[in-house]
């Protein structure tokens, strides 16, 4: 250890941990911060570099590791992505103090970070968040989940036929997916989210590559709410342009696999869905990995509130008050209506 490090392993209530966490940042007073607030509940370790808690994550086992971004020898992304290779049980959550749209990015693109977290951080939920991750982590240890530390998931997983569906009304698009991806799977090609929503009602879909803006539709909210009800389902975002706070949203409520920029580079975008097929492959085979996958859709977020955010561009009518509430609704009816509804403001 170097003579400027600093690990801290703080002392727990007497009640039994819910998990061992380690908190990786160069600033003392944040880990200091940290451990106050977390030492009530877990059993906190905390490490002032990336290589130190590097070194406690090979030595050590981890339900839950929690970095910062901005450190001087290696970045929390680049960070995250190591422990992933070393532990990949261990639940990763990236902090960061400003709007950087790299590591936004990254985060999902690279390490797959289970949360990303503004800072200064909520102190009623940041507890909580911990607690749902390290629960997941601890369940997948109990059930004797293996999980492979590799970058993408195995090739291997791609083993049955899988269904994409491409939601853009930009022909380059659909043409590019054909020509670098037609051979993957079974591709449909939509155009509006009503009929996404009327394909999603009658087939098994595997993979969705989605444009976040049709036109003056924002589909922030179906895509969350669509991850929350069917976490096989892999979704991958086109965009053309970028916003740190609302990536961070998507990555947090929808758990989005991967985001890919316009205007489409053929090579990556094959890499991606196939990656992303594995992906579905895997959790289709294995439904409790899924829950390494939550979204945290807030609890006011309803399909009212989704399918009317989505069609209010398109109309002034506002949502059904009397749609049903995803924790009552069956994931097929909740696609049903939110399908029928989008083809009423669309009037197709």
């Amino acid at each position: 250890m170097s003579a400027n490090s600093l690990s801290i392993t703080m002392p727990t209530s007497s009640a039994a941990p819910k998990g061992r966490v380690l908190c990786v940042d160069d600033e003392p007073n944040i880990l200091r911060a940290l451990s106050w607030l977390l030492k009530k509940e877990f059993h906190v370790v905390t490490a002032v570099s990336a290589q130190e808690g590097l070194a406690l994550v090979r030595n050590s086992d981890f339900d839950v590791v929690i970095s910062d971004q901005r450190m001087p020898e290696m970045s929390g992304v680049d960070f995250l992505n190591e422990v992933r290779q070393l532990a990949p049980r261990a639940m990763r959550i990236l902090l960061t103090g400003y709007s950087d749209m790299q590591a936004v990015l990254r985060s999902v693109n690279e390490s797959e970070i289970f949360r990303f977290i503004n800072k200064p951080w909520n102190v009623e939920e940041l507890p909580a968040i911990v607690a749902q991750a390290a629960e997941i982590a601890r369940r997948q240890e109990s059930e004797g989940e293996a999980l492979a530390p590799a970058d993408e998931p195995s090739p291997n997983a791609i083993s049955q036929p899988t269904r994409l569906l491409v939601l853009d009304d930009d022909e380059a698009t659909h043409s590019a997916v054909e020509m670098s991806a037609g051979d993957l799977g079974e591709v449909i090609h939509v155009t509006n989210p009503a009929e996404a929503f009327g394909i999603l009602e009658k087939e098994e879909i595997g993979v969705i590559l989605a444009e976040r803006n049709l036109g003056t539709t924002d589909l922030t909210h179906l895509l969350c709410l669509l991850k929350r009800q069917h976490p096989q389902i892999v979704s991958i975002v086109l965009t053309s342009t970028m916003d740190s706070n609302l990536i961070t949203r998507m990555i947090n409520q929808g758990q989005i696999y991967r985001f890919i920029p316009k205007p489409v580079k053929a090579g990556y975008l094959r890499l991606t869905l196939k990656s992303a097929i594995a992906r579905h492959n895997e959790l289709r085979e294995n439904p409790r990995l899924g829950l390494r996958y939550q979204v945290a859709l807030p609890a006011n977020e309803d399909l009212a509130t989704a399918a009317g955010s989505t069609a209010a561009p398109l109309s002034h009518n506002t949502a059904p008050a009397a749609a049903t509430s995803p924790e009552s609704a069956s994931p097929t009816s909740l696609i049903s209506q939110v399908g029928g509804f989008l083809r009423r403001m669309l009037g197709s």
